[in-house]
């Protein structure tokens, strides 16, 4: 059964229009109440931003619903029902998102479905169905609202922007070398755009004001690497060539001029073979992000000093807590950080007394936050071990 964070209670009604209801809530919870005989309906519809993001029903038995609206919009059509809004911090809403994800990944209604099939017909024919991997290391600064500071001249910058409200989620990339934007790409439900169209959604949400930016350091051969698997990343003026005019120049460097209308009639597959050129395999780019991105052992032990000591400045600013211990080991692998070790909290006493009891839950979530202003890809085996 789902324990719900308690929020504070905004007010009591027994009727009310949806729109309404979320619009007042903003962030926090609406709760439907409903009696029928025995049995006590529950059906919470979670809000952030004025926005649903999240559903939960359960008839306090043996049913329990998740992420599924139509529900709970049932039990606002019965008369005897009773509904109560609640108030959350973004805190709070984070941290239900964190113990319960399943509550919410919300299905559309068939109302909702229906009213963005043409859109999504319309724009998925625009995007790539690719999987996008950029490498990424420490940041130099996470959630920053000024990552202009960083663009220096003849320095690569890596600027990356991410939201993700009401289950849509959005992340985009861009490379700057100086003040210049040299690459983007962008990835949302619908795929992935690269190049220019990737830019103009890129730097749409870098003006939104809830989404997070963090910015890395890259230098030039990480980035030829990269544009080296992603070449459609590339932001290419429409007076440039195209792709089948860069392709053609290609096949001119390495084919004789009394080849070439014999070149031109071959498949892309023919002429590689032709050429001797082989094409390279995910095994191959795999290996290269293997070598490129790897952190050294003093990078490593540089990342959990960092860590252990956030670990513990903000364990400790918690109520109830008196002293925190850390022991932590970091390893990386196959483009992934993986933490292992302890962390040991010691609670307050009084005469000997415990004075609060502490919720290892709310620990660990406040150690993953830490770990993702740092990282984007890890694995935590970390254990919080309260005393």
């Amino acid at each position: 059964m789902i324990k719900v964070v308690d929020g504070e209670l905004i007010r009591t009604l027994t009727d009310g229009n949806l729109d309404d209801l979320v619009t007042e809530v903003n962030v926090g919870y609406i709760l439907i109440l409903v009696k029928e005989g025995n049995k006590l309906h529950e059906g919470y519809i979670f809000v952030e931003d004025g926005e649903i993001v999240g559903s939960y029903y359960t008839d306090n038995e043996s049913t329990e619903i998740f992420g599924n609206k139509e529900k709970i919009l049932e039990l606002l059509n019965y008369e005897n029902k009773v509904i109560e809004l609640y108030r959350y911090n973004k805190d709070k809403i984070n941290l239900m998102k964190w113990l319960y994800p399943e509550i919410f990944v919300v299905k559309k209604t068939k109302e909702e479905k229906e009213t963005k099939k043409e859109e999504r017909e319309d724009k998925e024919e625009k995007y790539l169905n690719i999987k996008l991997d950029i490498p990424l290391d420490v940041p130099l600064e996470s959630n920053t609202k000024d990552f202009q500071r960083y663009l220096e001249d003849n320095k690569y910058i890596v600027v990356n922007v991410y939201k993700k409200t009401s289950g849509k989620f959005e992340n985009g990339y861009i490379i700057y070398k100086g003040k210049t934007p040299i690459a983007a790409a962008y990835e949302c439900d619908f795929g992935v755009l690269l190049g220019k169209d990737a830019y103009e959604k890129v730097e749409q949400l870098l003006k939104d004001e809830n989404a997070i930016i963090d910015v890395y350091e890259y230098n030039e051969r990480k980035t030829n690497v990269l544009l080296e698997i992603y070449p459609q990343m590339k932001i290419v003026d429409e007076e440039q060539s195209t792709e089948k005019e860069e392709i053609q120049k290609d096949i001119e460097e390495f084919v004789k001029e009394e080849e070439l209308e014999e070149a031109k009639e071959l498949s892309r597959e023919e002429l590689l073979k032709k050429l001797g050129i082989k094409e390279p395999d995910d095994t191959w780019i795999e290996t290269i992000l293997e070598d490129m991105f790897r952190p050294s052992e003093e990078e490593l032990n540089e990342l959990k000093e960092k860590l252990e000591n956030e670990i513990v400045n903000r364990i400790k600013m918690m109520e109830g807590v008196d002293d925190v211990k850390t022991n932590l080991k970091v390893k990386w692998e196959n483009g992934r950080y993986y933490l292992f070790g302890d962390v040991n909290v010691k609670r307050k006493r009084i005469l000997g007394i415990i004075k609060k009891d502490i919720d290892p839950s709310i620990v660990k979530f406040e150690i993953d936050k830490i770990i993702r202003k740092f990282l984007s890809r890890y694995t935590s085996r970390i254990s919080i071990n309260v005393e």
